[in-house]
């Protein structure tokens, strides 16, 4: 899966069944990882039911998604994934163990429902429990969710060259094993591979760092992705 919602072909995807393959194919690491979220526990494709139940139920977001509202499809898919697995545990008369919280699900989107209430009632939820993820995660690298508010750069080229280095962080194998291993950002090889005085990253430090967080947990935080980060370019 795409770390960002990129323009993806819609009319082609609903239309042309090899476009829709391969769009699967390319979704099931985001499919799996909204299903462990969901089940609480690792599950392998071939063997559990509940990810054949999630890929139905991307399957059938892509079918009943509508690009005009401005609903992200990957939040509108994860309810649709979660209601389906409800579904399924019912059936098999497992809902006990299903370890969920009714509230996470809230008033799950229906398929046929009107996408306009699902984006007042089941949006406000996502944000508002992705918040609270990212703030538990934030608390591992010694960061709380307030501090990294205070810390934003109000000027934008400052913004957008600390976006950029958050990225590069992110995005490069070795720095970020190096960020979970000891907590913390390597400055001096961060300053050589992004090219920025170490007086600028120690000054973004926090920023920098919140950000690249945000980025490595790219399946989790899909409504402040893109409050953060708008756009690829921006």
């Amino acid at each position: 899966m795409p770390e960002w919602e990129p323009e993806w072909p819609w009319q082609r995807i609903k239309d042309e069944p090899s476009v829709r393959e391969d769009f699967l194919k390319e979704s099931q690491p985001f499919i799996r990882h909204v299903t462990n979220q969901v089940c609480h526990r690792i599950l392998d494709w071939g063997r559990d039911e509940e990810l054949s139940e999630a890929l139905i139920a991307f399957n059938e977001a892509i079918d009943h998604y509508e690009e005009k509202r401005g609903v992200p499809f990957l939040a509108y898919a994860r309810l649709l994934i979660k209601r389906r697995l409800i579904d399924y545990y019912r059936r098999k008369k497992l809902r006990a163990a299903l370890p969920l919280d009714q509230e996470d699900v809230g008033q799950a989107v229906e398929i046929h429902m009107g996408v306009q209430e699902f984006r007042e009632k089941e949006q406000n939820l996502e944000r508002a429990l992705e918040v609270q993820e990212y703030a538990k995660v934030l608390e591992e690298y010694n960061l709380k969710f307030n501090d990294i508010v205070k810390v934003s750069p109000k000027h934008r080229d400052t913004r957008e060259t600390l976006l950029r280095v958050a990225r590069i962080l992110a995005d490069d194998p070795e720095l970020w094993s190096q960020v979970e291993r000891k907590k913390k950002i390597p400055m001096q090889a961060l300053a050589l591979r992004s090219q920025v005085h170490p007086k600028v990253l120690e000054r973004g430090r926090k920023f920098i760092l919140a950000v690249a967080v945000l980025i490595a947990h790219q399946n989790d935080f899909i409504y402040l992705r893109e409050y953060v980060l708008p756009d690829r370019k921006g």
